[in-house]
Order: C-alpha cells, then sequence, then structure tokens
C-alpha cells in the first residue's frame, strides 16, 4: 500500500504542485481509506520526502554507471548532466514532478548533490573549469538544471535541448569551444527505468488516467 501512496503523490504533486495540501486527492487516487493513509504518512511533507527519496535514488540509479568509469571530471559532469535532462525529457511526469518540487529537492542525497559539486570541485584543480568559489559554480549549474527541467515540463522541447543547456554551462564555466564540443560528443546510453520502478509504474498509469479522461 505503502507504493501505492506514493506513486499515487507523485502523480498529485506533478499535477497540482508541492504547496498544494494534497492527502484528501492521494486518498482518492490511491484508493484506500484515510485511515490506511496515515498508518503510512502524517503530513504532506511526509509524503513529498518519501516521493524525492525513491526518485532521486532511482536516477541515480540509471545515471551512475554512465559516468562511473569516467576519469575526465568535465565529461562526467557532461555526461551526468545530459543524462539527468534527457531522463526529465523522456519522462513528462517526472519533469513536471521536479519543476513544481524545484528547490526542496536539492538536498544531499538528490541526484543533482550526489556527484555534482565533488565532479566540479575536481574539474577546478586540474584546470578544466574555471577557479570560481564552488557554492556560485553549484548554483549555475543547478539552476540551468532547473530551469530547464521547467521548460520541458510546459511542453515539447527540441531532441538535443538538453545539450544546448549543458554546452552552455560549460562554457560559463570557463570550458574552450573546442574542449566544450569534446565532452559532448559521446553518445549517451539510452536510460530506460524498470518496469516495478516508481517512475515507470507512475507515468504508466498517468498515461492511462490521461487515457481514460479522453
Amino acid at each position: 500500500m505503502r507504493k501505492r501512496l506514493i506513486e499515487s503523490a507523485m502523480i498529485v504533486f506533478a499535477e497540482k504542485g508541492v504547496g498544494a495540501s494534497i492527502i484528501p486527492d492521494v486518498v482518492a487516487a490511491a484508493e484506500v481509506s484515510q485511515g490506511s493513509f496515515y498508518n503510512y504518512f502524517r503530513t504532506n511533507d511526509d509524503l513529498l520526502a518519501a516521493v524525492s527519496s525513491e526518485l532521486s535514488a532511482e536516477m541515480i540509479q540509471l545515471i551512475e554507471p554512465a559516468v562511473a568509469d569516467i576519469a575526465d571530471p568535465a565529461l562526467r559532469v557532461a555526461t551526468g548532466m545530459r543524462c539527468y535532462l534527457h531522463l526529465a525529457r523522456s519522462q513528462r511526469l517526472l519533469a513536471r514532478f521536479l519543476a513544481g518540487a524545484g528547490l526542496r529537492l536539492l538536498g544531499d542525497q538528490s541526484a543533482v548533490f550526489r556527484y555534482l559539486p565533488a565532479d566540479l570541485e575536481e574539474g577546478q584543480k586540474s584546470g578544466c573549469f574555471a577557479p570560481v568559489p564552488l557554492d556560485i559554480v553549484l548554483d549555475v549549474a543547478a539552476g540551468a538544471a532547473l530551469v530547464a527541467i521547467n521548460r520541458m515540463a510546459q511542453g515539447r522541447v527540441a531532441k538535443d535541448y538538453p545539450e544546448k543547456i549543458v554546452a552552455a554551462v560549460l562554457r560559463t564555466l570557463g570550458m574552450s569551444v573546442m574542449d566544450t564540443e569534446r565532452v559532448m560528443a559521446p553518445a549517451l546510453p539510452k536510460l530506460v527505468p524498470p518496469a516495478e520502478s516508481l517512475l515507470a509504474r507512475a507515468q504508466a498509469r498517468a498515461k492511462s488516467q490521461e487515457a481514460g479522461a479522453d
């Protein structure tokens, strides 16, 4: 039942935003009683934390294999950001949830903050990135990603939109045009959430609900 509630909460958060009082909507969407709901969660924030934690873990599991064996920190940053944005582009429900949650998701265990600070710092030490205070660099990269996700949540974007965003971030961080083109060149693996994952389950359910409403 907990999985069903988290799945329902992701869909409702994506539709109504994280500031709304969504417990009645989640109870209705999950088709459970209010009493059963309170056996697992007490507040909106509890729900948001549960959805965010599960999504972050799943996104890290999908992206980590694509960057784990890359020695070049600039290439790791480019590949990780491209994977992150392409995942949001291919999963509309995910993009809508991330856009609605915004800065609330940027905690220590988020997919962004799990690796990006260390990779940016290593990139600075190796001379790939300009020697700008790390918190400023992180704000630039994370801010660009959030704005891009918000745009993708609002409607379709070009297939190479993630590449354009990441290339702009790398140039802002001090990379040359040639070096930026080099780290943007490798093909990305296809990121497919497992069928049993929250990403896949919620996306399938949202599509089914949309089809039923037509």
